[in-house]
């Protein structure tokens, strides 16, 4: 069963209570800083500060973001209500080596997109240590080669195991973009679902395994945050495809379109209906995977996770997928992790998809076309 968090209902003293100042300090590094890590770093940040917490929550950030941020603060719009961190009171910094000069991190969250998946390990190393929670934000079926490249990042420096207390899934289903450095405009969604991919204490053998110490220390993380809803996904492979239900048909026919946003997509007849022929395959693909993995027809996904990624969409606007900013802006792509990978496992597990595997195509080309690897 899925594990809720809404402390909405609760009254701000009593959240307040559960922090005392007496309490050990927590620090949170956020790595790969930009529309999603600025949005959910910066909730984090937000909510333990106005609880007075000892809580850190320390940014990395780079470039022209790094420069304008030291100076201004974050600045995040949001439907769901505006917040900023002032220059004085943000902890940012330019490399990974940096942050890791004080205290050990508790968790590292981060963001980056999963273009950067070959950098993940020896960019988070100096951050850290078999106490260390890693919560990675990242669109795709990432999880097998992450933990794969971490072990060699261990390896290569003569150790063994994974170096993290735990490793988490997380899938945003947010609308979320950075307008210009500093400048985060929140327009729809928020609802983060996280799930575990490597427990130390659960013996794993990486294969999702853990244990309620790694539930409860997640859960815990996000307790304060009562603008993000959370949710504990105790599969994270469905938890992926269920994320993957909303990326394949949206941010994919954005992209095979040459860049139209999601709004065109539910309104238009025609972009409509593949979109639900994409969902439906994406779920076909989904189910087989799951059943593969000896997962129990309850756990499958229903045909009402369609729906609830297609009703989403439709109040969704004008929204561009990241992804499609990336095809517009000629950068690197989310192809492999994102869409290339669920064809992949498609073809694997002997599922059709001919409405999906059009869209991927047509979105490789472009990525050929324009060499945006």
């Amino acid at each position: 069963m899925t594990t809720y968090v809404s402390w909405l209902g609760a009254s701000f003293a009593a959240v307040a209570a559960a922090f005392s100042t007496n309490a050990p300090e927590t620090r949170i590094a956020v790595v790969g800083a930009g529309a999603v890590g600025c949005y959910y770093g910066g909730r984090l940040h937000d909510s333990y500060d106005r609880l007075g917490s000892e809580t850190e929550v320390v940014f990395h950030l780079r470039g022209e973001h790094y420069d304008h941020c030291v100076a201004n603060g974050i600045d995040v719009k949001s439907y769901n209500g505006d917040f900023r961190i002032s220059a004085d009171k943000l902890r940012a910094c330019k490399t990974t080596e940096e942050m890791a000069s004080g205290a050990a991190f508790d968790w590292v969250v981060c963001c980056l997109k999963s273009t950067s998946l070959d950098e993940v390990p020896e960019l988070i190393d100096p951050l850290m240590s078999d106490n260390t929670r890693l919560l990675i934000i990242m669109n795709g079926l990432i999880e097998e080669d992450l933990i794969t490249k971490m072990r060699e990042r261990q390896r290569s420096k003569g150790l063994e195991g994974m170096n993290a207390k735990a490793i988490y899934g997380g899938m945003a289903l947010i609308c979320s973009n950075r307008l210009s450095p500093g400048q985060i405009s929140h327009t729809y969604g928020g609802k983060l679902v996280c799930g575990v991919a490597y427990s130390q204490d659960a013996d794993d053998d990486d294969s999702g395994k853990w244990t309620e110490q790694d539930k409860s220390a997640i859960l815990s993380l996000f307790e304060p945050v009562q603008s993000v809803p959370f949710e504990f996904e105790p599969n994270l492979r469905r938890g992926r495809w269920w994320k993957n239900v909303w990326n394949l048909p949206f941010s994919g026919l954005s992209c095979s379109m040459g860049g139209v946003t999601v709004d065109k997509i539910v309104t238009d007849p025609s972009l409509r209906s593949i979109a639900y022929k994409v969902i439906n395959e994406t779920i076909d693909i989904a189910n087989a995977d799951l059943k593969r993995m000896g997962c129990s027809e309850d756990e499958f996904l229903g045909k009402e996770t369609g729906e609830e990624m297609m009703t989403l969409s439709d109040n969704m606007g004008a929204y561009r997928p990241s992804t499609m900013i990336d095809l517009l802006a000629r950068n690197p792509m989310e192809v492999r992790y994102l869409f290339r990978e669920a064809i992949n496992r498609a073809d694997s597990l002997g599922v059709p998809c001919p409405h999906l595997e059009t869209v991927v195509c047509h979105i490789e080309a472009y990525q050929r076309e324009h060499n945006l690897f």
